[in-house]
């Protein structure tokens, strides 16, 4: 008996190390290269930890608060972000409520 509350314990630490684990915050999954398709255009956006570059045009500051993304400082730009898994990111218009899809670009090397 005391054998089984071992293990039955022991299962439920390991399935909450594995849930920390994988719960991110958005800061931690929005860095690297995404992307899109917007009016059936392929379009690539590079984020940093303090910046994001869209089709190589100049790098702009964006700041993430929680799932919030605001670029440059303008709030008519924020939209909330989600994960629903590493490679896609969902980002939501906070005005429109217009969803839009990025997907992890593939990494070179």
């Amino acid at each position: 008996m005391q054998i089984q509350r071992t293990i039955y314990l022991l299962a439920i630490l390991l399935f909450l190390q594995s849930c920390t684990m994988t719960s991110r915050e958005p800061s931690d999954l929005i860095t690297g290269s995404w992307r899109s398709t917007v009016g059936g255009f392929s379009i690539a956006t590079t984020y940093t930890t303090t910046e994001v570059t869209v089709d190589g045009h100049e790098a702009l500051n964006y700041q993430l608060d929680g799932n919030q993304l605001t670029i440059d400082g303008d709030q008519t730009t924020s939209r909330l972000v989600g994960f629903p898994s590493s490679s896609v990111m969902i980002q939501v218009d906070v005005i429109t409520g217009t969803e839009h899809r990025f997907e992890r670009a593939a990494s070179e090397g």
